[in-house]
């Protein structure tokens, strides 16, 4: 054994101050993916008050933290692209033609149809 190797112990001090680091830090993680996903509801109940269904193309498809897919779709002449997710059962390639759901006064928020509110 390495006899140079010392152990220092933290004094209640550090302890506290790493404790309350960790505290602050995993709060900040849980109310920034709380208000993300309050936002991500609010827009789909947005979409779900006035809506229009049409087709548009994966352009996309990514399976790393977390399944999404890129949509591309076209609304009175003016192309959007934005993205959803999907579960990893849903059979979706890039290129592949599927339903979404956008809103009439904000084009630019969609569902698509491996969305659990597409049918709401």
């Amino acid at each position: 054994m390495n006899k140079n190797i010392k152990t220092t112990k933290k004094s209640l001090k550090e302890k506290i101050c790493i404790f309350l680091v960790l505290l602050v830090s995993m709060s900040g993680i849980y109310f920034t993916a709380t208000g993300l996903t309050e936002k991500r509801d609010q827009e789909i109940e947005f979409i779900n008050q006035d809506y229009v269904i049409i087709r548009g193309i994966v352009t996309k498809k990514s399976t790393y933290k977390g399944n999404s897919i890129r949509v591309k779709y076209n609304v009175d002449g003016k192309y959007f692209e934005d993205s959803d997710g999907f579960n990893i059962n849903d059979k979706v390639e890039e290129g592949d033609s599927i339903f979404i759901k956008y809103s009439k006064s904000k084009p630019e928020l969609m569902i698509t149809e491996f969305n659990d509110e597409f049918s709401n």
